[in-house]
């Protein structure tokens, strides 16, 4: 057994802006500075990561296109955009601590369990 949860920041109209997935997209924009090469990075279709991008950006300036052919283009991630990729993997590494010490909680009660069942109780 063990605890799990999904984290993602919303609008105040609960409108998702940005989970996990986002999260690995918008990093491999930042390390590729192409939405091309960051969908096929992450395995995300390219409509796929196109359209999440739009989503981002109808709620925050989150990546900003150039538009332009091959080697003309690109794509790079905002400022803000960067504070809250932080933000949000702050928020996940705090979480992923408190979820662990509930998982040895679990873990207690399962060794529990199982020295009963060996005890014949």
């Amino acid at each position: 057994m063990r605890f799990n949860f999904k984290l993602w920041i919303e609008t105040d109209e609960g409108k998702p802006i940005l989970g996990k997935g986002g999260l690995e997209l918008l990093k491999a924009i930042q390390k590729t500075g192409s939405l091309t090469n960051a969908s096929k990075e992450t395995g995300m279709s390219y409509k796929f990561a196109w359209e999440y991008v739009k989503r981002i950006d109808s709620s925050i300036d989150g990546v900003n296109m150039r538009k332009g052919g091959r080697n003309a283009g690109g794509s790079a991630i905002t400022h803000e955009m960067e504070e809250l990729m932080k933000i949000y993997e702050e928020v996940e590494k705090e979480i992923q601590g408190i979820l662990k010490k509930y998982d040895e909680k679990l873990k207690e009660i399962k060794g529990n369990q199982d020295s009963n069942k060996q005890q014949g109780i």
